[in-house]
């Protein structure tokens, strides 16, 4: 059993869902999303973070914020050695996701890299000198189709939902740009808590909350700061996680991908230039559900000459944050469970 699988119940798993659609929320607006009182929101929210269940981060889009570009690397290592690799990889400060796969091979990163100067560097003066990795294979992240902070699909009445994501707003990107002095700050406030109100922000940055506000409203507008609940979606029902690499007639690319992100189930897509065409991540019930999305969703796709699936067994970094526990699950002895992650605060809104 995953830990705490047996903590969550009905309504913490709506509240958890509530979160991935805005995961700064106050009390009173995932209540109302929920049907529960705010007081209860407040407690079993504090207890969900509290025992490390749940997790809400605050990161910057490295393109919005001209930090960087994405690029999918995926590494095959020697016997025994992929989860030393992985969890090497997951402390780098460049690397924003990193999981143990199945398949053709044994770990996947995102790196964020300025330029491909850097990323030649990065490659064959670094991770290709990493002790226990056999080869690596990269490809370019072209466009981002999708990037889903939801993926707990039906847990929420659909009214309840979209009542949450019009209270979020919408992401309205402009050109990107870095971020300044006061907007640094604020992020780095948010990266400690990403649930922090806006008087504690701007007591800890010496500025005004309506000034704060103002910023911070327009970082997440723009897309520049993003807000995303780490929760393993074993917890939710959802017992199968799986990367896919696909490939397509590139006449039919743009088409499959949307095809692709209109999708519930998938929480990630871009196009890409190396090993695929294309690469998705996935977050279904079971066995029987990526059979369904094999043959029934993969299989329809226009132009699809090749498809690659890895099970991700084990996701130890998401959105910069290093996921503890999932780290200390390879250290516990067999048949035992390992202590849950640091705690989260939940800052009363």
């Amino acid at each position: 059993m995953t830990r705490g699988q047996a903590a969550l119940d009905t309504l913490d798993r709506c509240i958890v869902a509530a979160l991935q659609i805005h995961g700064r929320a106050s009390w009173q607006q995932i209540a109302r999303a929920v049907g529960a009182s705010d007081s209860t929101v407040a407690r079993r929210v504090n207890r969900l973070f509290g025992e490390g269940l749940v997790r809400v981060a605050a990161s910057i889009d490295p393109l919005a914020c001209a930090q960087g570009y994405p690029v999918v690397v995926q590494i095959s290592c020697e016997a025994g050695a992929a989860t030393t690799v992985a969890r090497r990889m997951a402390a780098r400060p460049d690397v924003r996701f990193a999981a143990l796969i199945t398949g053709s091979f044994d770990v996947v990163i995102e790196l964020i890299v300025r330029s491909q100067t850097e990323l030649a560097r990065v490659l064959f003066s670094e991770i290709d000198r990493e002790p226990g990795i056999r080869s690596t294979t990269t490809e370019s992240v072209l466009a981002h189709y999708k990037v889903a902070r939801v993926w707990s699909y039906g847990t929420l009445p659909d009214e309840a939902a979209e009542a949450l994501a019009a209270e979020r707003g919408a992401v309205e990107p402009g050109e990107p740009r870095p971020l300044d002095e006061r907007e640094q700050a604020i992020v780095d406030v948010l990266a400690d808590d990403a649930r922090a109100g806006y008087a504690l922000i701007a007591q800890r940055v010496g500025s005004s909350e309506s000034a704060v506000r103002r910023r911070l409203d327009g970082l997440i507008r723009e897309g520049r700061v993003r807000f995303t609940t780490i929760v393993e979606p074993e917890l939710l029902g959802y017992g199968v996680k799986a990367m896919c690499w696909l490939g397509v007639d590139l006449r039919n690319l743009e088409e499959a991908a949307r095809a692709l992100s209109a999708r519930p189930e998938v929480r990630y897509v871009a196009t890409t230039a190396g090993y695929s065409d294309i690469t998705a991540e996935v977050v279904l019930r079971d066995q029987q559900d990526m059979h369904r999305f094999l043959t029934q969703v993969l299989g329809a796709l226009p132009g699809l000459r090749r498809a690659e699936v890895g099970l991700e067994l084990a996701t130890l970094k998401r959105a910069f944050v290093i996921d503890e526990s999932a780290t200390a699950f390879f250290d516990a002895p067999s048949g035992t469970q390992p202590a849950p992650g640091p705690p989260h605060r939940a800052t009363p809104q």
